[in-house]
């Protein structure tokens, strides 16, 4: 629409010195000089018009790629550093912003024992937002055996329940991520399911879409 904007208005000052100069060229004694001078002011108007539509497009190609560097260049992880079976399952989760801009995140692990709503605190249950500041990387941390006991159990029974059939259902995740730049725009990712399993004693995420 502006790039509409801009030719209609190049070509409406073109056709009114044509114009003028039809009628002046058409007289009886034109005044040449005059006549140079609008075409000179009007070519000059002409390419400060395209000079300003150019600029314009390339502030803004450089405002949205700033924009899609913001959101894309945020990641997550999941991590247990030092662990070993049968621990209280120390897990940490952590963004990382690789961009100069400040991002927000909402997170949401929607944690579940036997699917039973567990929360590890507010900032991991979508409550409240995380401040991810430039170039930064953040983590919060919970634990495994903490998340049991609020449903009344423990690592020892979860390990000692756990079969082929409900290894991936007795401690679950559906991570939940959105990204919010200083520019107010959002990205969404779509929700990625997680199990523990305490076999193996190590977070598993889905991998397919279904």
């Amino acid at each position: 629409m502006k790039k509409l904007i801009a030719i209609v208005f190049a070509f409406s000052a073109l056709a009114i010195c044509i114009y003028v100069a039809i009628q002046e060229l058409s007289s009886k004694s034109p005044n040449l000089t005059d006549l140079a001078n609008l075409i000179v002011l009007t070519l000059t108007l002409v390419v400060l018009i395209w000079y300003a539509y150019d600029t314009n497009t390339i502030a803004k190609i450089t405002l949205d790629k700033w924009v899609r560097e913001g959101i894309l260049g945020t990641t997550y992880e999941i991590k247990m550093p030092g662990a070993s079976v049968g621990d209280s399952g120390l897990t940490f989760f952590s963004l990382t912003n690789s961009t100069t801009q400040l991002i927000r995140a909402n997170v949401n692990l929607n944690l579940k024992v036997y699917n039973n709503h567990v929360s590890a605190e507010a900032l991991l249950d979508g409550s409240n937002n995380w401040l991810v500041y430039p170039l930064q990387t953040s983590k919060l941390s919970f634990e495994i055996e903490t998340l049991l006991k609020k449903v009344g159990k423990s690592v020892k029974e979860l390990q000692a329940e756990t079969t082929t059939e409900n290894r991936k259902n007795q401690l679950t995740m559906v991570l939940e991520l959105t990204f919010t730049d200083e520019f107010a725009t959002k990205r969404t990712l779509p929700a990625r399911p997680h199990h523990f399993d305490f076999k193996d004693w190590v977070w598993i995420p889905r991998l397919g879409e279904n």
